[in-house]
C-alpha cells in the first residue's frame, strides 16, 4: 500500500515518490529507480538564480501529510498534475520578487516533527500562515536557507555545517552534528550544503547525493547515524553534491 508520507521529511516506510529538480535527471534518474523512486522533476525555476534554479526546497514546501505549498511559476505543470494525481492539495506562493537571497528563501524552511527551525524574518508570509498548525516549536536563525542547511537525520537529531543552527537546535534539547562547511559541491559557488545533498530513503537510511571525501568528516557523519541506527546510502561516486535535497510525498507501507 502507497500513502503520503504523514510527517514530511520523515518517512517510516520506502520512499516511493520524490520531487527533484529536472536538472539532476541524468545523475539521479537510475540510482532512484534502482531504489524504486519515482522521481517527479521539477522545472527549473525562472525568478530565481540560475545556479539555484533547480533546486526542490526553494520551490516546493510539504508542510503536512496532504498539503504543499508551490512556487507560483508551477501552477499548470506537469508537476501540479501529478501532486493532484497523488491526492495533494497544492497551495501557491508568490514567486520570488527578486533572484538573490534573501528574496528566494520564503519556502526553505526546516520542519522536523512539530518543530520548525526557520528565519521568521524570510519565510514567506504564505506559507507561515499555513504551517502554523502544524508545528508546535519554532527555532529562529539567521540563516534563511535553513532546509538547506540541515540534513533530517531523525526526529530529534541533524547534521549540520552551520554553527548558529547548530547551537541553537542544542540548546532547544535536540542532537546536532557540527560538519565543515567545504565537504559538499555546488556549481557556481564555493561550497554547497548538506542539506540539499541528502534526503531519506526510508526510516533508516539516508542517501547522500555523491561521496564525502574527507576520511574524517565521513566517518564523523557514519558514526553519528550508526549510533541511531541509520545507515548512509551514497547514490553516485561524484563529490557530493546540492541538489536542493528531495520532497518525499508517498511511502509503501
Amino acid at each position: 500500500m502507497i500513502r503520503n508520507i504523514k510527517t514530511p521529511h520523515l518517512p517510516q516506510g520506502e520512499v516511493r515518490h520524490a520531487i527533484i529538480g529536472e536538472k539532476y535527471r541524468d545523475l539521479l534518474e537510475k540510482p532512484l529507480i534502482l531504489r524504486g523512486i519515482e522521481p517527479i522533476w521539477m522545472p527549473d525555476n525562472p525568478y530565481v538564480d540560475e545556479r539555484l534554479s533547480g533546486h526542490a526546497d526553494i520551490s516546493v514546501n510539504k508542510f503536512s501529510e496532504n498539503s504543499v505549498i508551490l512556487s507560483k511559476y508551477l501552477q499548470n505543470t506537469e508537476l501540479f498534475e501529478q501532486l493532484q494525481a497523488l491526492g495533494y492539495n497544492c497551495l501557491f506562493a508568490k514567486n520570488p520578487e527578486k533572484p538573490q537571497y534573501p528574496y528566494d528563501a520564503g519556502l526553505n524552511v526546516c520542519q522536523i516533527a512539530d518543530t520548525l527551525i526557520y528565519n521568521r524574518r524570510t519565510v514567506c508570509e504564505e506559507l507561515n500562515n499555513k504551517i502554523e498548525g502544524a508545528v508546535s516549536n519554532r527555532i529562529d536563525c539567521r540563516q534563511g536557507y535553513t532546509k538547506c542547511s540541515v540534513c533530517i537525520v531523525n526526529e530529534s537529531s541533524i547534521i549540520t555545517a552551520d554553527k548558529a543552527i547548530h547551537n541553537n537546535v542544542i540548546e532547544f534539547g535536540m542532537d546536532s552534528l557540527l560538519i565543515n562547511e567545504g565537504i559538499v559541491n555546488l556549481s557556481g559557488f564555493d561550497y554547497g550544503f548538506i542539506g540539499g545533498a541528502t534526503f531519506k530513503l526510508n526510516s533508516h537510511q539516508i542517501a547522500f547525493t555523491g561521496m564525502i571525501e574527507s576520511s574524517s568528516e565521513k566517518n564523523a557523519i557514519e558514526n553519528f547515524l550508526n549510533e541511531r541506527g541509520i545507515e548512509a546510502v551514497y547514490l553516485t561516486e561524484k563529490k557530493l553534491f546540492d541538489i536542493g535535497s528531495a520532497i518525499l510525498l508517498t511511502e509503501l507501507i
